[in-house]
């Protein structure tokens, strides 16, 4: 559904975001839900709710605007390809220095369709019939130049379709194999001396699995264990096998699981400690607004 983006709105949000930066409490803020790293906040109107992500701040508009377009061909890309994603709008505002800071909008979906949650609440014939149209939907969106962060928080299922959710990081990659995103802004959240370092040795593991259908179905059925519904495993490999050549495994899985929670665990705690040092020693405010600890 068309949306017209709530400026006056989102510049009062992004003034409480600032006062949460500057005291380390969040705790005036609506909380809509998280991922790995960033929190997506609610923003409530007179014309309705918004699910608003703040993006890494920008150094300088010509970065910016990189991502803007980047946005722009991620959501034309995966709608060509068929995919149902959900409005989404870029609200952006400048900053001193040049420095540009941004959130991407959604219209709110309905919590209690997400997908992730009906997992939990409907029956197996539901859940089996969820998969295969999610099956469907990767199968013809995936490709060697364009990914997909398919994990079942990322879904809602209004009125018996799927519609993605997840599009602030465009996962796009060029005739090389490299990445368009400029992946050195959206690890600026790590330590300043460890930046370099991860991304160097984990960019690649992180991002890989999102181009090909069997990297795509790894990771959702190891995000399962996340979620607690390690139970519907069984079932889903038995729907994803019948369509890749190459099976995966119960074991696979776990293992899968086992190294991403790691990997994520090692980046929390990283930024973690980064924000106690912005605090407790440089004495200023850390510029990230950090998602709660994941129960894994």
């Amino acid at each position: 559904m068309s949306f017209t983006v709530p400026h006056a709105e989102l510049d009062r949000l992004e003034h409480r975001v600032q006062a949460a930066l500057r005291t380390a409490d969040d705790s005036a803020l609506d909380i809509l839900g998280h991922g790995e790293v960033t929190l997506v906040l609610r923003l409530r109107t007179d014309d309705g709710a918004y699910a608003c992500k703040r993006l890494p701040v920008f150094p300088d508009r010509a970065r910016f605007e990189n991502y803007r377009r980047g946005l722009d061909d991620y959501l034309r890309r995966l709608a060509d390809s068929g995919l149902n994603v959900a409005d989404t709008r870029l609200w952006h505002a400048h900053r001193p220095g040049g420095r540009v800071v941004a959130y991407c909008v959604q219209r709110e979906l309905p919590e209690r369709r997400l997908c992730s949650r009906l997992l939990h609440t409907e029956d197996e014939t539901w859940a089996k019939d969820f998969f295969s149209r999610f099956l469907d939907q990767v199968d013809r969106t995936v490709s060697p130049s364009l990914g997909l962060d398919a994990q079942a928080s990322n879904w809602v299922d209004t009125g018996g379709e799927l519609v993605y959710v997840d599009v602030t990081t465009p996962l796009m990659r060029d005739e090389r194999g490299r990445e368009k995103l400029d992946v050195r802004l959206f690890f600026t959240s790590l330590p300043w001396v460890l930046r370099d370092a991860v991304r160097l040795s984990m960019s690649k593991s992180i991002f890989d699995k999102f181009y090909g259908t069997r990297g795509v179905l790894l990771d959702f059925l190891g995000n399962l264990h996340k979620e607690r519904l390690d139970a519907l495993i069984p079932a889903f490999l038995e729907q994803a096998n019948g369509r890749l050549t190459e099976p995966i495994t119960a074991a696979e899985v776990a293992a899968y699981y086992r190294g991403d929670a790691r990997m994520w665990e090692l980046i929390q705690r990283l930024r973690a400690a980064d924000r106690f040092w912005h605090f407790k020693v440089l004495r200023r405010p850390y510029p990230f607004l950090l998602p709660p600890p994941v129960d894994r």
